[in-house]
């Protein structure tokens, strides 16, 4: 496939390409055949109605439309490699040209690694590791924490108006498979153990970053910080809407606008691009990678919750790409966490 990148202002590209006709029949083959076997037409059994019948009834643009949808997702990746372009979050697909028998035209804008100047890192997470050592203290769970756990249990699950039964055997049983009050204790002492180890986790890996980035030369183009806002602000939006409150209820409790909310998030958007930036140029730098398998499985991971009608609107290679982000962060920092 011919590829022109075109650089923009703003730490953007600008690529643009056609896919060949051939290959691009192959995706609408394949996606006709989607629809044919999931399309149920009066008359004939679901998936055995006649293929033009279901494109007349799904319409020959929406058709077209799908198919290179698919094609983008599945090329996309290997023109990112091909062409070295280190690209930060989903690229904005425009198609150019379609229609059956001719080639698939396309362009898309995506934002890439600001140059940003690593300084030595190896030796900053040395350091830094190194003083997580001296200081190191072991976790422990107290008696007192997994006595306020389980008080906090018994009430949460008493029946309103009734007195909490007893903490004893008989009601570790009712709480799940646990034969013993001391069984439950010691699932309690586990889970708060766990709690504490993976905050000790975060807070160094936060130190290993902060070391890292403090030294770190460049500036991240403002558009990139913006973006990165609006997602701050999506996120929030979501995290609210979940607890079952509306976001303008909230802006009217905390008495703030949107604008006032996004504008606070300018220096937490710029540290968490540089920080992004920063494990993608090690995780370039040392080749680090996670394998198909790892992607696929945490993929399929992050999809389990959501049933067959959400599905369909979800975007799997987006899905996809934040899968292999989150798992090839996670190798970045098992790297700075073991260097000695």
């Amino acid at each position: 496939m011919k590829i022109t990148i075109t650089q923009l202002a703003g730490s953007r590209v600008e690529v643009s390409g056609e896919l060949p006709a051939e290959a691009f029949a192959k995706y609408i083959a394949a996606t006709t055949n989607k629809y044919v076997s999931g399309t149920e037409v009066e008359g004939f059994r679901k998936g055995k109605a006649p293929e033009k019948m279901v494109i007349d009834r799904v319409g020959e643009a929406v058709l077209l439309e799908r198919s290179a949808e698919e094609a983008l997702q599945h090329e996309w990746p290997k023109i990112l490699e091909e062409h070295k372009i280190e690209a930060i979050g989903p690229a904005e697909f425009h198609i150019t040209k379609i229609a059956r028998g001719n080639d698939l035209g396309w362009k898309a804008i995506v934002a890439v690694l600001p140059a940003l100047v690593l300084p030595d890192w190896r030796t900053i997470a040395r350091d830094t590791n190194k003083k997580k050592g001296e200081q190191k203290t072991e976790i422990e769970v107290t008696d007192k924490e997994i006595e306020e756990t389980l008080l906090y249990i018994q009430k949460v699950r008493a029946p309103e108006g009734k007195t909490p039964p007893p903490l004893d055997d008989a009601y570790a049983q009712s709480l799940g498979n646990f034969s013993t009050l001391e069984a439950l204790k010691d699932n309690i002492r586990n889970g708060i153990y766990e709690e504490k180890k993976a905050k000790a986790r975060d807070e160094h890996r936060a130190r290993l970053m902060g070391n890292i980035a403090e030294q770190t030369k460049g500036e991240i183009p403002d558009i990139i910080i913006e973006t990165e806002k609006q997602k701050m602000v999506e996120e929030m939006k979501a995290n609210i809407e979940n607890m079952g409150l509306s976001w303008s209820d909230y802006l009217s409790r905390i008495k703030k606008t949107e604008k006032e909310i996004t504008d606070g998030y300018t220096d937490g958007a710029r540290r968490r691009v540089q920080i992004g930036v920063i494990l993608s140029k090690i995780a370039t730098g040392e080749n680090i990678e996670p394998t198909d398998d790892e992607i696929h499985n945490r993929t399929e991971e992050i999809l389990k919750p959501y049933n067959e009608g959400e599905l369909k609107n979800i975007d799997r290679g987006r899905v996809r790409d934040y899968a292999r982000n989150i798992l090839r962060n996670e190798k970045v920092f098992e790297v700075l966490e073991n260097i000695n």
